[in-house]
């Protein structure tokens, strides 16, 4: 006879906390002791995984603190880039980790950008299934996004963009406003691309739209503690918003936080990754706007609130004809994205106005060649 056995498992809520402030970094080795609940006379083995100049900059500084506090240390560096992100990295830091023989009492920590973060969170969460792990972002793109919500993952090959990947929380976020004083203007600039796509859907009537263009001059001067940390803080709180409603994007929800990314993605990969993520998603955000526009989800006026925001910050708002992409190459990327179900890739776009957007699937590809033929120039 057959017989029917139900499973209900149930999962314990999960939290962490996110810590937010000019010179968090010197607190860390506290942090984790408080935060991750360890014992005071447990010797806890720490995997630190960083890019050479931020070992210089501020790892050094923080293995020493962390040595200082009883833990034991191991350094490695990955070269800088999107290109690096990819399963033969991830099964050379895999192994390093059987080398130093990390058990499940063990940390990595990740101290970069998004790259060290996706990189590190996967190993994180398929070594010994899952280790605990502390994010710990250097630039304005992982801390705004990347290192919140616990999407990770590596690439597969050009076109596979984030294809191998888990959900996968921290156990501590540990973001040092002061890391962000030493990014380069352009690469400062390309992450307020994110911070952008929070003005856009965040469902606030537009007030934080409002506040970046108010304060455009301080935001990319970097000149006032108080208003890069209010920044940083409401685009995290807006993430975590939409993350805690919908964790594993099962429902669309979560994936409004896509908007610019699903164009964006498609680019990165066709120019094999020459595009960084900041620029694709200011791109991305344009051609949403773009697509939304023809399928008269917005008027024109709120297509040049779009335009006009990324233009204030000197972000991208079309594509540079340099790249010479041509439009079947670029749709033909789409095949690959995680949000490609049976009925047709969702494309997150801007809906009536400023602070709303929704989900739209079945785009035909005549109005997709549209959308990027008046793009690129």
């Amino acid at each position: 006879m057959a017989k029917n056995i139900e499973v209900l498992i149930n999962k314990a809520p999960i939290r962490y906390s996110i810590e937010i402030e000019n010179g968090a970094l010197d607190k860390l080795p506290g942090l984790l002791t408080k935060k991750l609940h360890l014992k005071k006379d447990e010797t806890v083995k720490i995997f630190l995984i960083t890019h050479l100049h931020l070992y210089t900059l501020y790892g050094q500084k923080l293995q020493k603190a962390l040595i200082e506090e009883g833990f034991q240390v191991s350094v490695e560096y990955i070269a800088v880039g999107e290109s690096v992100k990819n399963w033969l990295n991830a099964e050379k830091l895999l192994n390093k980790m059987i080398d130093l023989k990390l058990s499940r009492s063990g940390i990595i920590i990740a101290l970069g950008g998004g790259v060290i973060g996706d990189l590190a969170g996967f190993i994180s969460s398929i070594y010994q299934r899952g280790l605990k792990f502390v994010q710990v972002p250097t630039s304005l793109l992982s801390m705004v996004d990347a290192s919140v919500g616990g999407k990770v993952a590596v690439n597969l090959g050009v076109a596979g963009k984030n294809l191998i990947g888990s959900f996968y929380q921290p156990s501590l976020v540990v973001a040092d406003l002061d890391t962000l004083k030493s990014l380069p203007d352009s690469e400062w600039r390309f992450g307020l691309s994110e911070v952008i796509k929070y003005s856009l859907l965040k469902e606030d009537g537009g007030i934080f739209y409002r506040w970046l263009e108010e304060h455009k001059v301080a935001i990319l001067k970097r000149s006032d503690n108080s208003v890069i940390e209010y920044l940083v803080a409401e685009c995290i709180k807006t993430k975590v918003h939409f993350v805690s409603k919908d964790e594993m994007e099962t429902t669309d929800i979560r994936i409004m936080l896509n908007l610019g990314h699903t164009f964006g993605h498609s680019l990165e990969a066709a120019s094999r990754y020459r595009i960084s993520h900041g620029e694709a998603v200011s791109m991305g955000i344009s051609l949403a706007g773009r697509l939304a526009l023809k399928l008269n989800k917005i008027n024109g006026a709120t297509f040049e609130q779009i335009i006009n925001i990324l233009n204030l910050f000197n972000l991208p708002n079309h594509i540079d004809k340099k790249y010479d992409f041509n439009t079947s190459q670029l749709i033909r990327h789409f095949e690959y994205d995680k949000k490609n179900e049976g009925t047709g890739v969702k494309f997150i776009i801007p809906s009536k106005f400023i602070g709303h957007c929704e989900v739209v699937k079945g785009v035909s590809e005549k109005i997709l060649e549209e959308v990027f033929a008046e793009s690129i120039y």
